[in-house]
């Protein structure tokens, strides 16, 4: 069997010219060949923009998460450090006695805003961190369903080329013709139905 089904039907074009429909249906096997190429190729470049589209998407909003998180525990922080100035001027103003309880309440304010403040960071990055494992892994999906699309396309493409192959070999004995010509259409029509 050749490796180039066009050059053969070409020779059997050339040798039998008065034989339209034989040369018409290896045109049209081209064309389908052509065409499921260019599906195949299409589907593959859609997945891997969506795959693209997605990752940025993702890391976007990850970045914006983590940004929003970080606002919010300087925000705390900011508001615990006034609150905690606050405290110690009004306990100047009541005196020596009252200083000491309430230094120790700014402290513990303190302490509490920044351990709200880690706590805030810290899941901030979890959910940093789970955003980029769903990315990875929606990304690791697509490249296998890219992977599976691409392997599809081969198959029908080795089928289709087996089709054209069977189909030249059928145009090349020339024996009952119109019962042939019936054969090779309706095959055509059932792979074209699929």
């Amino acid at each position: 069997m050749p490796d180039r089904p066009e050059e053969e039907a070409r020779t059997v074009a050339e040798q039998e010219p008065d034989s339209p429909s034989h040369v018409d249906v290896g045109g049209r096997v081209n064309a389908i060949i052509e065409a499921a190429e260019a599906a195949a190729k299409e589907i593959g470049q859609d997945a891997r923009r969506e795959a693209r589209e997605m990752l940025q998407q993702a890391e976007k909003q990850a970045a914006e998460r983590i940004e929003e998180l970080t606002r919010v525990a300087s925000q705390a922080r900011a508001e615990a450090d006034q609150y905690a100035r606050d405290i110690r001027e009004a306990a100047d103003s009541y005196g020596t006695q009252h200083r000491r309880s309430v230094e120790q309440e700014a402290r513990q304010a303190l302490a509490s805003a920044e351990e709200q403040a880690r706590e805030t960071l810290e899941t901030a990055k979890k959910s940093a961190e789970q955003i980029e494992r769903d990315v990875v892994q929606r990304h690791g999906t697509l490249q296998r369903e890219a992977k599976m699309l691409e392997e599809r396309r081969q198959r029908v493409l080795e089928s289709l080329r087996d089709l054209a192959a069977q189909l030249q070999d059928a145009l090349v004995e020339p024996t009952e013709k119109a019962p042939q010509d019936e054969a090779l259409l309706e095959a055509l029509d059932v792979e074209r139905s699929r």
